[in-house]
């Protein structure tokens, strides 16, 4: 296996924020390329339909996944961390660092039920703690993909 490039912090931060339960995401080790495809794209790939079917772009990244699906080399790491990224407990962690007790109760009012993440985002805003909140979710997240990177070996940069 060639030698692994380092990948760019922030390009796998932001597939964190965006990842659906229809994708995967991938890093090429040796390019540190970030690389998304859909379940549908990952299942033609298994599949091994003519590719006849599907429009251009989405041929060419049929054609990623096979090489993913086929990679003996272990050049493309797995990055789908939904799993281990819960938003929920990430809010929950800042509220309670948050000074102002009231301010606490409120938002962890807000945060039951359905619509959940909805009210907490108006109570961040009504209770002028909206920045704080985007600087503490960046943080928590840097953290998660720095350990993960350093769990796989593979080098960041910022």
């Amino acid at each position: 296996m060639k030698k692994k490039v380092p990948v760019k912090l922030n390009d796998l931060i932001g597939e964190i924020e965006i990842q659906i339960d229809e994708t995967f995401t991938y890093i090429n080790t040796q390019t540190g390329e970030v690389i998304t495809l859909s379940r549908e794209e990952m299942r033609a790939a298994e599949d091994e339909e003519s590719l006849e079917s599907y429009p251009d772009w989405q041929r060419e990244n049929i054609e990623i996944a096979i090489k993913i699906i086929e990679d003996e080399n272990e050049a493309y790491l797995d990055f789908t961390l939904r799993n281990e990224y819960h938003e929920y407990e990430i809010v929950e962690e800042f509220i309670g660092t948050l000074s102002d007790d009231e301010v606490q109760e409120e938002l962890f009012g807000a945060i039951q039920g359905k619509g959940a993440f909805r009210r907490f985002k108006d109570g961040i805003r009504e209770h002028d703690v909206e920045k704080q909140w985007y600087e503490f979710k960046e943080k928590k997240l840097k953290e998660l993909v720095i350990e993960w990177c350093e769990e796989k070996d593979l080098a960041i940069e910022e």
